[in-house]
This record gives C-alpha cells, sequence and structure tokens, in this order.
C-alpha cells in the first residue's frame, strides 16, 4: 500500500500540496439469531483518499480501484475540485511532521488476524455467547424452574485489523496498524404473573469491544445481559420527580457522546454550536471531574500513531477538576485559532478529515459502584439509555428512556418501568457528586459510574 501511495503523490505534480491517505482493513463477523448462527461474513475494504490544494483552495476525490490509471484520474478529480471551489484564506496548508514525533501504538493482536481468515475457529469462540445465556439463565432462576426463562434475541462476534497510511507533499509520511474483537448480545427474560397471565418480557443488552482478543471475557457479556434482563422483571412505576442519579458506564457514554463530545469539537465552538465557546478557565463542571481526550492511552479502542492528518496522537485535557483547559483540533481548526492541532483529524479513505474525539476519558474516582449505592438514600440506577440521538447537540438538552432501570435505597434495589430522564449535559456535568473507579471504554468514550446528585425523572 505504501508504494501505491508513493505512486498517487508522484502523479500530483499540477497542485501546490497534496495529501495520500490510504487505508487496508479486513475482517469476519458472526451474527447470532436465537441460538443459531444467522450468517457468517468476511468482510474486506482498502480505498485511496486524496486532498489536493491550489491557491488556498481544497479538492478532495477517493477511490477503490488502486490501479495507476485510477489513482491519476482521482488525482485529476481532486486538482479539478479544487480549482472549483472557493478559496478559504483562513486554510494554512498541510501539516508537515516530524517523523521523530511518533510514537508506536502497540496495540496489534496476531491472534485476530488469524482468526478473519478462519471461520470455523472464530465459531468456536463465538459460541461462548450463548453457553453463557445459559448458565446464567439456569443459576439465577433455579434451572429455569419458577416460571422463569430466558433467550437470546440477537447477537454477535467480530475480529478486524487495518493498516492506515498517510503521506503528503510537506514530508509526511506514517503508517500504523490495529486490531480489534467485539461481542455483543441481547436477551429477553420472560415471567408469568401471579395471576397466571400473560408473560412479561424485558430485555437486557450487554457488549464490549477490545483491541486484543485475550481482553474480552464473552462469557461475562452474556451473563451480564442474562442477568440484567432477569432482574429488571417485575418493575414498579416511579415517582416523577428531582433526585439522585446513578449513571452506569454505558448510560453516560450514550448520553454524552450526542452532547458533550461535540461540545468539544473546536470546529462547533467556532461555528456557535458548543456552550462552552469563549470560557475557557472557568469552572463549567463539577469538581470532581477531569476529562481527557487521549489518542496514546495503551489498550485504549481509538490510539493510533498519528491522526487522520498525519499528525501525532497525543494527550489533551479537557477540563481539570471542573475547569475548562482546552478544545480538540483538526489542523484546519488550530490555524483559526491560532493554536497547535491537538492530533484529533478523524476520518476513513472516503471522506476528509474532521474533528473528532479518540478516547473521550472520564479519569476515575475513588468509590466503588457498590459503596455509592449503598451510601444513597434514594435515587435510581439507570444502566443504560434509549434516544439519546434526539438530543440538541447544541444546547445539550435531552429526554431519553432509562433503560433496565432500578430504585436505590441504601443499596437495595428494585426493577422501575416506563422511566424517563430529563435534563442537560452541561447541568448534569456540573452536577456530578461521585466518580466511581470502574471505568468501561464504549465506543470512543471511557467512563466510570457516576453519581448525579439531581436529575429529574418522568413516569
Amino acid at each position: 500500500m505504501h508504494e501505491i501511495l508513493e505512486r498517487a503523490l508522484r502523479f500530483a505534480d499540477s497542485c501546490e500540496q497534496v495529501e495520500i491517505y490510504g487505508e487496508h482493513a479486513e475482517g469476519l463477523s458472526i451474527d447470532f439469531e436465537r441460538w443459531s448462527v444467522k450468517q457468517v461474513k468476511r468482510f474486506r475494504s482498502r480505498g485511496v483518499g486524496i486532498r489536493a490544494v491550489v491557491a488556498n483552495k481544497v479538492g478532495f476525490s477517493y477511490t477503490t480501484d488502486l490501479s495507476d490509471d485510477a489513482l491519476r484520474r482521482c488525482v485529476e478529480e481532486a486538482v479539478r475540485r479544487a480549482k472549483a471551489s472557493e478559496a478559504d484564506e483562513e486554510f494554512c496548508g498541510l501539516p508537515a511532521v516530524s517523523p521523530e514525533r511518533y510514537r508506536t501504538a502497540g496495540a496489534y493482536d496476531k491472534r485476530i488476524v488469524e482468526l478473519c481468515n478462519s471461520p470455523e475457529d472464530a465459531l468456536d469462540i463465538a459460541s461462548e455467547l450463548l453457553e453463557g445465556v445459559r448458565g446464567a439463565c439456569e443459576d439465577e432462576s433455579g434451572s429455569g424452574g419458577g416460571g422463569v426463562s430466558c433467550e437470546p434475541t440477537e447477537g454477535g462476534f467480530s475480529v478486524a485489523y487495518d493498516h492506515i497510511f498517510i503521506l503528503n507533499s510537506e514530508g509526511v509520511s506514517a503508517e500504523d496498524s490495529g486490531t480489534f474483537a467485539s461481542a455483543g448480545i441481547t436477551v429477553v427474560a420472560r415471567s408469568k404473573t401471579a395471576e397466571g397471565g400473560s408473560a412479561e418480557e424485558i430485555a437486557g443488552s450487554e457488549g464490549e469491544a477490545k483491541r486484543r482478543l485475550s481482553d474480552l471475557n464473552l462469557r461475562w457479556i452474556s451473563e451480564e445481559a442474562t442477568l440484567l434482563a432477569l432482574r429488571s422483571l417485575g418493575g414498579q412505576k416511579a415517582e416523577t420527580k428531582e433526585m439522585p442519579v446513578v449513571l452506569s458506564p454505558r448510560a453516560v457514554q450514550s448520553i454524552l457522546a450526542y452532547t458533550t463530545v461535540r461540545h468539544f469539537s473546536a470546529e462547533n465552538v467556532q461555528r456557535n454550536r458548543s456552550p462552552y465557546k469563549g470560557r475557557l478557565g472557568e469552572e463549567i463542571a463539577s469538581e470532581m471531574l477531569t476529562i481527557v481526550d487521549d489518542g496514546t492511552a495503551e489498550g485504549c479502542l481509538n490510539t493510533r500513531k498519528m491522526d487522520g492528518e498525519g499528525v501525532p496522537s497525543q494527550r489533551t485535557v479537557l477540563i481539570e477538576r471542573g475547569v475548562l483547559k482546552n478544545f480538540l483540533y483538526d489542523t484546519y481548526t488550530a490555524s483559526k485559532d491560532g493554536v497547535e492541532s491537538t492530533g484529533n483529524a478523524v476520518r476513513g479513505y472516503d471522506q476528509p478529515p474532521s474533528v473528532g474525539a479518540t478516547n473521550f476519558i472520564i479519569e476515575r474516582g475513588d468509590a466503588t459502584r457498590e459503596e455509592i449505592l449503598r451510601e444513597l438514600n434514594e435515587g435510581i440506577l439507570v444502566s443504560d439509555v434509549i434516544g439519546a440521538h434526539t438530543a440538541d447537540a447544541t444546547s445539550g438538552a435531552f429526554s431519553v428512556v432509562a433503560q433496565n432501570a432500578f430504585s436505590v435505597k441504601r443499596g437495595e434495589l428494585k426493577p422501575l418501568r416506563e422511566v424517563m430522564l430529563v435534563g442537560n449535559s452541561v447541568e448534569m456535568l456540573k452536577r456530578v457528586e461521585i466518580v466511581a473507579k470502574d471505568s468501561r471504554q464504549i465506543y470512543n468514550i471511557a467512563s466510570p459510574t457516576i453519581l448525579v446528585a439531581k436529575m429529574q425523572i418522568v413516569s
């Protein structure tokens, strides 16, 4: 792939600057439906994206055909689009980076690469998901007795690896590789009502992704999903009022992904789409909170040697004990603010770079989740939320359904049903009272369980 990109770079002699981004990915996925394998699919993706710069005008084109003729046409198309675009005087050019600044990411698992080409071995491993459901249901309900049963509705296991390459006319020449393994399952628990009426059905879901196969515990995933579903049976309605809320790492991720993460994008700040514009140095959150974006964190899902423009990954402190310290930048947004890129250009070969989070991490505290629940006089525990994608990305306002929620009184948990959370991510961060130490990464957000002093509960 590196030689292919070098050829494409040589074709670009009709523009002032050029960037060639290449990507090669392969993987295998296994999907379950109930107790059976629905499909086993191998996938492969390969392509090149090209940015051309002509007189402060930028054009982009991409191709999946890596022949010399196709690459030449792709370069010509990027140049043509650049010439047809309007000049952007705030564009300062492509980055120039010294190779000495790159670090080795070190997140490559040969076993995952082998599994991508071995469906039989992958199926053997994936079967642990179903076995975990059987075992957990029997243990929790007494070998399926008591009128309680459970079964998976859907699930999956996948492995993949990728190689990315970046070259540009300013001397950037970098490449990186990564491996990924993920699994998830949804389980439905059923129980008869006391009067022998129709069965109550409650779903529970769990999933995880890791860079190394040995870090992925499939049995734990299926057991957690099963137990969550079983323990959610028999839920009562909650009282509509403001009260303390304990948010699991998954619930935190669901809310912050559509609100807070976007608020720290320099692009959104510059476009007046962030409530934090002009507030650097101010206290915007609870002093219990320190949040960083760390593209260098060992073992994290989005750890890379460099970002989508070839800028070295780095650790950026966004909030330090409640005080706003920084935003996330790519090269273009950094030039507009007169600062350096934080290495937060994200992309694929089929799209130009834009600002995004790498590993958005809420630093863990000292308490355990059990301690938080035990010391809470009254509140609710929310395992996840549904509908966070409808949140107002600018203001942070949200109204979501609480999934697998439980009332909490001094550590005693009772299932709830038909519960909604109404709030605002900006205010939520200000009201964080306790941060636990049970951190988990879900997609690009790593968070522990947190206790929010007050949120609106709607039954």
